[in-house]
């Protein structure tokens, strides 16, 4: 299999940029402790497994020459025609997946372009990758990765222009802004080809799956410096807050009205995030002190918390995620595995009720 024989392991990756002198490292030990989540029901394998301990590598930024970038995903190919696996999340399974896709859009002239033909860029960081039109995947793997982007910098003196999502959603280039990055300091990725004489690639903050706390903390007070400029003064705000997926194509809360009626009565206040800016959703979520919401990218926002309760609801699909983010960040955590629909949920109120008086007095 092509794929598995050609590719560039993230310690080959390290091995090779050190013996040319061209890897910046962050120096610090990081260290996570993750307690058992909290349910009256029983916490799945999934879960489990990512308890207790776990020590984070260092993160790096490698100077590799005269790479392409490839396909709708922009896969990295060095010279010799090996695949970085960094780029592509070091994961296989991501690069298969990368593979297939691309695949799937099937042929473009450019493919054929001679390379002196194809869009050349002196010096970039690509933050392109299958998952990173996703808004999790964005928040925390590619917004995670300008620490080190930015640390290179600041021994080198160098700005690597920085490549983004073709047509990103403006949730992507609204976040890059509150993180002090200009229009001018990113490009589209072309959805074909492009030649980078020295491409800065920037591990990955995501490890085991657990999240780097440190690269969580770094983003959250980069972004709330900044939002302030941005927020609507005027938006309510509400400590206890339920997240709704009504605009949401899965995981909707059939039995939504009752919720929201239930968890009134103990002041919880209901949001649409599709209807709020990211600085707005930014600001909810740095106040909010309670929150109770069904798996989904909505969630991710518990970055921006400073101490935070959180019930997450699931149905038919269970992720540990936001789990193993809640509880790096020493966030309170709870989960409900509810009556599956399909791929909604039916929320059982007197369960949700029990679950927020006994996660109000864990609090206390």
């Amino acid at each position: 299999n092509y794929l598995h024989e050609n590719f560039i392991s993230r310690e080959d990756l390290l091995e090779q940029c050190q013996e040319q002198n061209n890897l910046y490292q962050l120096n610090y030990e990081e260290v996570i402790y993750l307690e058992p989540a909290i349910s009256y029901q029983e916490i799945p394998t999934a879960f489990r497994e990512k308890e207790g301990k776990f020590e984070f590598t260092n993160p790096f930024a490698a100077v590799v020459k005269n790479v392409e970038l490839f396909g709708i995903h922009g896969i990295g190919f060095t010279q010799e025609k090996k695949i970085i696996l960094e780029i592509v999340l070091d994961r296989v399974d991501v690069l298969e997946h990368t593979a297939i896709s691309t695949l799937r859009q099937g042929f473009n002239f450019q493919y054929l372009t001679p390379v002196a033909n194809i869009q050349h860029i002196d010096l970039a960081c690509s933050l392109v990758n299958y998952w990173s039109p996703l808004y999790a995947h964005w928040i925390y793997e590619a917004l995670t990765r300008l620490e080190v982007l930015e640390y290179y910098s600041q021994n080198t003196g160098k700005k690597p222009k920085l490549i983004i999502d073709k047509n990103p959603p403006i949730w992507e280039t609204r976040s890059l802004e509150l993180m002090g990055y200009r229009p001018e300091d990113y490009i589209e990725w072309n959805g074909t080809r492009a030649k980078i004489n020295e491409l800065i690639i920037c591990s990955k903050r995501r490890e085991g799956g657990r999240i780097s706390i440190k690269a969580c903390h770094w983003v959250r007070e980069r972004i709330l410096s900044n939002v302030d400029s941005y927020a609507n003064p005027n938006l309510l705000l509400s400590p206890k807050i339920f997240i709704s997926r009504r605009k949401a194509n899965a995981r909707r809360i059939l039995n939504e009205e009752q919720v929201i009626d239930t968890l009134a009565k103990m002041d919880f206040v209901p949001y649409v995030l599709e209807d709020l800016d990211f600085a707005d959703q930014v600001k909810l979520f740095a106040q909010a002190e309670f929150m109770i919401a069904p798996h989904g990218g909505g969630v991710t926002n518990i970055i921006f918390s400073q101490n935070l309760t959180l019930i997450e609801l699931f149905g038919q699909k269970v992720s540990h995620f936001y789990y193993t983010v809640a509880q790096g960040l020493k966030f309170d955590y709870a989960c409900m595995f509810c009556e599956a629909k399909n791929e909604d949920i039916i929320v059982n109120c007197q369960e949700l009720t029990k679950m927020v008086h006994k996660m109000t007095k864990t609090k206390i």
